[in-house]
């Protein structure tokens, strides 16, 4: 968890009502401008950027506070709408270097988190949800340590690392040339890249079906001994390689390890494949 600085706290003092606006000088060349909401006036949270870095991360209050830098002068609009805490900015206005920061209580759970950027970069801690969808052009998206119901998680040439996500339904990851690498439990997962590498490290084994594809970016899953898969793999020039099974080869074809149960497919046309058997993991 990330401690507030000083000034922010002495900020908050000073702010009474459900929803303030204050400005104050941040690091050298920015201003900062804040707002605290009442998190009984929100259940979900939809920041909408463009060149602005975003961050979101829990913090020992009750309310919902957030902070924006800037350069020119030139701050997002956060208010509530209906049950949502919107906050977007005109990307024609908005200053090349700035960013948001949400801070969350624990105990906040968000029907829906929906972020989206162009170019600048995402990285969000503790999220703890029903539904996520966070989606970028060029800018990188960190998730750490995530509870969530689903997950819908894109960019088109930005990288994409999820660290501990734990996913109980769907997760979907989607990205044209970037990376992605996922490790976690996860109940259903589909992974899907044009030309970057795809690493997933499980901490247990999956829940349910598991598909992955890549054009040309290399495919690697790593996970605990289990009941049981079905490994359906199709590769036109890369190796493929199964721990479980002692499978090596090329081209496509499936092996079912023990008596079968979920089905694991992973798809490339010229990176390689493999299927690690990992010792499991506690933390």
């Amino acid at each position: 968890m990330k401690h507030i600085p000083a000034v922010v706290l002495s900020l908050l003092l000073a702010l009474i009502s459900v929803s303030c606006v204050s400005n104050q000088t941040g690091r050298s060349g920015y201003e900062e401008k804040s707002w605290l909401f009442s998190v009984s006036d929100a259940d979900s949270i939809d920041i909408n950027m463009y060149k602005t870095a975003v961050e979101v991360n829990l913090w020992n209050n009750n309310e919902i506070f957030v902070i924006s830098e800037s350069n020119n002068g030139n701050f997002p609009d956060c208010y509530i709408s209906g049950s949502t805490l919107l906050c977007k900015i005109d990307g024609k206005e908005e200053c090349s270097r700035g960013t948001v920061k949400v801070y969350v209580p624990e105990s906040f759970f968000a029907e829906q988190w929906k972020i989206s950027t162009v170019s600048g970069s995402v990285k969000a801690s503790l999220l703890w949800g029903k539904d996520c969808e966070i989606n970028t052009t060029s800018g990188s998206i960190t998730l750490e340590k995530c509870e969530l119901k689903e997950a819908a998680v894109s960019s088109t040439s930005g990288k994409i690392v999820a660290d501990k996500l734990v996913c109980s339904s769907n997760a979907d990851f989607s990205s044209t040339s970037g990376s992605v690498r996922i490790r976690g439990a996860l109940s259903k997962l589909d992974v899907n890249t044009t030309s970057g590498a795809i690493e997933i490290d499980m901490d247990e084994p999956f829940y349910g079906n598991c598909s992955v594809s890549s054009l040309s970016g290399a495919i690697r899953i790593g996970m605990p001994d289990n009941s049981g898969f079905r490994f359906e793999y199709n590769s036109l020039t890369g190796l493929v390689t199964d721990d479980f099974t002692a499978f090596k080869g090329k081209g496509s074809g499936n092996v079912t390890y023990k008596n079968g149960g979920i089905s694991i497919v992973a798809e490339t046309l010229t990176g390689a494949i493999s299927l690690e058997k990992k010792t499991k993991r506690i933390n």
